[in-house]
């Protein structure tokens, strides 16, 4: 096999590679996706990670920050990058259906 080959065989093995890991990511994010957020599991995350940092009367005072779904879930997404919390997308979901459960009540 000459150096043309190796390097044609090379690239598409690696174009092959990427090509099923990001077919893969797609899948598991699908997936994530129809799993049904877990409230009761966002409350055990949100008091082993979050009140360290704040209380709950952060989310009802009357000059919060988060005025959206949307900003509730960047605002979670935030913190865990801050508290080193390490959410899976799961982990995340769950603790942002528990505040806006019973803090937040917006409409998603």
């Amino acid at each position: 096999m000459g150096i043309e080959s190796i390097t044609v065989v090379t690239d598409m093995t690696t174009k092959t590679l990427a090509f099923i890991v990001a077919a893969a990511f797609s899948l598991t994010t699908a997936w994530a996706a129809d799993r049904a957020p877990n409230v009761a599991h966002g409350k055990i995350l949100h008091n082993k990670n979050c009140t360290g940092c704040h209380d709950n009367r952060l989310y009802t005072r009357p000059n919060r920050i988060i005025h959206t779904f949307a900003d509730l879930h960047a605002r979670v997404q935030f913190c865990d990058a801050a508290a080193n919390a390490n959410f899976s997308l799961d982990d995340l979901n769950d603790v942002v259906e528990y505040l806006n459960t019973h803090f937040y009540k917006f409409k998603q």
